[in-house]
């Protein structure tokens, strides 16, 4: 049995996807307990035992938070971290025997906050063994890395970036670069002379662990496992063992197919 039982959820499908993406949505509010469509506010009147799953949804910041601070469980889903589709500059899931796409799901959080002991065997099947590049330790710059205003808006934290460039500049003099999330300059060409990457929690962290370039993060952010969260040691990033952090990224993220059939409520962490 898992974690949760997928009788006992709802989930919430917000006003104006993309046509695929709804499709998918509707697939697996078909396989589940309840749909909840468009209106956020109909989140406030399900039963306690009543699990809300929801994604990255601008007017659902005062819910996500109060469910925080009151213990509420709910799920979380976004893009997935490894083969995943759009805003990414590492190989979608286009290789043969790899599905089109991949969700991470998380219990009361945005994204992975633990290493699992699970095996290798996800991870390989994902063929990235050769974007794993060495640490580099002779960096000068210090990327960080913008995302869309939105996604700060739902975490309440609207004005992290200039907070962040500000508080880092107290610590360092070296050149600080703000990335934008329009930029068209591959990341990996960014990070080759960068000596690490800052970011509240896009998953850009976990392309630049996967690349060799230390980070700094949010503990909102997965990368938060093999980079440090106190800034004031920005001269002294982690260079970690990463292969444990990448089985469970794999172990924390789905297939569509595999959010429908409901292999997702048997492995869901």
């Amino acid at each position: 049995m898992g974690l949760i039982d997928r009788n006992q959820v709802a989930l919430f499908i917000p006003p104006g996807l993309r046509r695929f993406k709804l499709d998918l949505f509707e697939q697996i509010g078909r396989s589940i307990g309840r749909v909840i469509r468009y209106d956020h506010m109909l989140l406030d009147a399900l039963p306690d035992d009543i699990v809300p799953i929801v994604g990255c949804s601008v007017q659902l910041g005062p819910q996500i938070d109060r469910w925080r601070k009151t213990g509420r469980k709910w799920i979380y889903w976004d893009r997935g971290y490894l083969r995943r589709y759009f805003h990414t500059w590492m190989p979608t899931g286009s290789a043969i025997g790899i599905p089109r796409g991949f969700y991470r799901w998380h219990i009361g959080r945005a994204q992975m906050d633990r290493i699992h002991n699970v095996p290798a065997d996800r991870w390989n099947h994902l063929r990235l063994a050769d974007q794993m590049k060495p640490w580099n330790k002779n960096g000068r710059s210090i990327v960080v890395i913008n995302t869309m205003q939105e996604y700060f808006d739902l975490w309440l934290e609207p004005d992290w970036i200039q907070r962040t460039v500000n508080l880092l500049k107290c610590y360092t003099d070296r050149p600080i670069i703000v990335r934008s999330h329009e930029s068209k300059k591959p990341l990996y060409e960014e990070l080759k002379t960068a000596h690490c990457l800052v970011t509240h929690g896009s998953v850009a962290a976990v392309e630049s662990v996967i690349w060799g370039c230390p980070v700094f993060v949010t503990d909102m952010s997965a990368a938060k496992l093999v980079g440090l969260t106190d800034f004031s040691k920005i001269e002294t990033p982690v260079y970690p063992e990463r292969q444990p952090w990448l089985n469970s990224l794999a172990y924390c993220q789905y297939s569509e197919a595999e959010i429908i059939n409901g292999t997702v409520w048997k492995m869901i962490q």
